[in-house]
């Protein structure tokens, strides 16, 4: 079951249209990244692979925007939070898709 039997495992989800629903609730340890859930908040997007399967930032205009504002909250929310991409934990993940130095572009 992976964590999930109390629904998605991720606290945020961007539509490909940018919007941004909601999953877990933030108090709640999500189920996102192995040996990382009780210490962080998993966002992910619509997409991630590219026509053949595999893994490609196929973010959208809107996604971008959307994640964009989104990291910027909760940065206000959680400062001294480092936003960082499953891959960095996880090196046999692909996902985001998104270098880390492009979630520091993010913040102001």
């Amino acid at each position: 079951m992976q964590g999930w039997k109390l629904g998605i495992g991720y606290h945020y989800v961007v539509r490909r249209n940018g919007a941004i629903e909601p999953g877990r609730p933030e108090w709640m340890v999500g189920a996102h990244c192995k040996n990382h859930n009780a210490h962080s908040l998993g966002i992910c997007y619509e997409g991630g692979l590219n026509i053949r399967g595999q893994p490609a930032d196929t973010r959208t205009e809107a996604q971008k925007a959307a994640l964009r504002w989104l990291l910027r909250q909760l940065h206000r929310t959680y400062p001294k939070a480092i936003i960082i991409g499953h891959h960095d934990l996880n090196p046999q993940k692909a996902c985001p898709c998104i270098e880390r130095s492009d979630f520091v572009r993010l913040l102001p």
